[in-house]
């Protein structure tokens, strides 16, 4: 199922995920024989994307399927319509990849910045075959595909009404706590959310405390942080599971695109 860690700062939007697919054996057992790339970047810098779950559609990669799409759509203008195009498309080829078999859960996030009265804002746009999230696992897999926007869907949840010139004020004061607000996706999500928090509270001590930890400024400090959290929970599987448990890890890739100024 893979993890995939999405945090939304000051500075700009961040993607992390691991690269190991798990795939089966002639006797039907699960190996991880192949890494991709799980989460991509517009040649532009206008957006970023990422996945977990299904890792083939068409005979190919998801990987290289997107980077298809890409370049495909690389001069989009408007996120709702790339995100509705990327939903129709992903359930077209999945229903003629999966036939009469049961549908394989997939997640996909796409992420940038688009302009709401004035100001530069982040959107979050949540393409799923999945209906329902169970307390440990995702259940209730679809062959129908859905498509939302996720940021200004739950934010305001979280922090009351939310005008769109307040809103890197307000990240602002999570990152400052060493709780940018995020999302997250993959396989035992209740164990990564724990062990993040745990990371979370650990680094911010030691930039309170120690004179060769600094707090993240930029970009590239943050991603670090992301890096860290992708490769902890890798390693956390290749402590406690069988080689071919190994549901998460192979290395981390990061994509990422700064707030326009």
């Amino acid at each position: 199922m893979s993890i995939m860690v999405m945090e939304i700062l000051p500075v700009g939007i961040i993607f992390a995920a691991d690269r190991n697919v798990t795939g089966y054996d002639n006797y039907g057992n699960t190996i991880q024989d192949k890494k991709i790339e799980k989460v991509l970047k517009w040649p532009n810098r206008k957006a970023v994307i990422g996945f977990v779950g299904a890792a083939n559609i068409n005979n190919m990669y998801m990987d290289e399927w997107l980077k298809l799409f890409i370049k495909e759509y690389e001069d989009f203008n408007s996120f709702e319509v790339l995100a509705k195009e990327l939903c129709c498309r992903i359930e077209k080829q999945r229903r003629i990849d999966e036939g009469s078999n049961s549908p394989v859960p997939l997640i996909i996030h796409l992420g940038g910045f688009e302009r709401r009265n004035g100001f530069e804002v982040p959107v979050i746009w949540f393409i799923r075959n999945v209906y329902g999230m169970g307390k440990f696992d995702y259940r209730d897999f679809r062959k129908e595909f859905q498509y939302s926007e996720e940021f200004w869907n739950m934010f305001p949840k979280a922090y009351g009404e939310v005008f769109p010139e307040e809103i890197r004020k307000i990240l602002s004061v999570l990152a400052k706590k060493f709780q940018p607000y995020w999302f997250h996706h993959g396989i035992d999500l209740a164990t990564f959310n724990v062990m993040q928090d745990m990371l979370k509270s650990t680094f911010k001590l030691l930039c309170e405390n120690l004179p060769n930890h600094e707090f993240p400024r930029d970009l590239s400090d943050w991603e670090k942080y992301l890096k860290m959290q992708v490769l902890m929970y890798g390693a956390y599987f290749e402590a406690f599971f069988p080689e071919n448990k190994h549901f998460v890890g192979g290395g981390v890739d990061i994509a990422s695109i700064p707030w326009p100024e």
